[in-house]
């Protein structure tokens, strides 16, 4: 079981290592216990060279970093934080859906823990009810070998109330869940690969997965542009690069990047 407070402790990554050998996908398992950012030290490796499937684990982020670059923290052996570098063999009009299967992967996880109000807001977090567990962030890079994305995500896993940053966050511990940081990325990592399969193959499922899990579509929002215009209307699907379709009065907008606010709950969202 997972421990708690000063009974915290590493992250098993041997176990990790064990759960993903033979994988198609995953190439390797590397772990610091403390980092600035798992994203920049991998946008760092890809420029040098590092290979499709290689991934850092974390203990610590001392200034890790989410859209936009916001700050994000927690305390040590609390989260489970994992980077990748992945080179796509799929057109980049489609990269899109990097940041969605991620979610889709950690939201199954957590679900198959008995946590029935977990879903997927577009475009980059997972949530408990209204409340944030995860979020994810992925990045192109330029290489010499061509563009490569380091996709990363942090997950809640053991905070308690005190530890997260407002009630608009939550911890997998505060929902019931009492699993050990290992299972769960090995089980988030497994779920990845096997999405990331489909997304390859383009397979209409990966669509219907995450239209299941969303929090966001069909719902009424308020979508906040990297332009600071705002748009407000109903989110009513995804389209084939992952962009989130709003109809606003008349008009459908595309939109692929933005922060978005569901209306029902704007006092909870971020």
């Amino acid at each position: 079981m997972n421990s708690s407070g000063n009974d915290r402790r590493p992250l098993a990554v041997e176990r990790v290592r064990q759960a993903v050998e033979g994988s198609r996908l995953w190439s390797s398992v590397d772990y610091v216990e403390s980092i600035g950012s798992t994203n920049s030290e991998m946008a760092l490796r890809a420029q040098h060279g590092a290979r499709h499937g290689s991934l850092l684990v974390t203990d610590e982020q001392t200034a890790g970093r989410g859209r936009r670059d916001r700050g994000w923290s927690s305390p040590l052996y609390s989260s489970v934080m994992v980077s990748a570098v992945l080179r796509p063999d799929v057109e980049g009009a489609r990269w899109g859906w990097l940041p969605l299967i991620i979610g889709i992967a950690i939201a199954e996880t957590v679900k198959a823990h008995d946590v029935d109000s977990v879903g997927v807001k577009w475009p980059n977090d997972v949530m408990v009810a209204d409340q944030k567990v995860a979020g994810i962030l992925c990045e192109v890079v330029n290489t010499s070998g061509g563009p490569a994305v380091v996709a990363g995500f942090g997950l809640n896993v053991d905070q308690r109330n005190e530890e997260l940053p407002g009630e608009a966050a939550t911890s997998l511990h505060l929902a019931g869940v009492r699993a050990d940081r290992d299972v769960l990325l090995a089980d988030v990592l497994h779920r990845w690969e096997r999405l990331y399969g489909a997304w390859r193959g383009d397979e209409p499922a990966v669509t219907a997965s995450y239209t299941s899990l969303s929090t966001t579509l069909g719902e009424p929002v308020r979508a906040e542009l990297p332009d600071n215009s705002v748009i407000e209307g109903t989110a009513v699907r995804l389209d084939a690069s992952g962009s989130l379709v709003v109809v606003a009065g008349d008009a459908e907008h595309v939109l692929p990047a933005a922060d978005v606010v569901h209306v029902r709950s704007r006092n909870n969202s971020d």
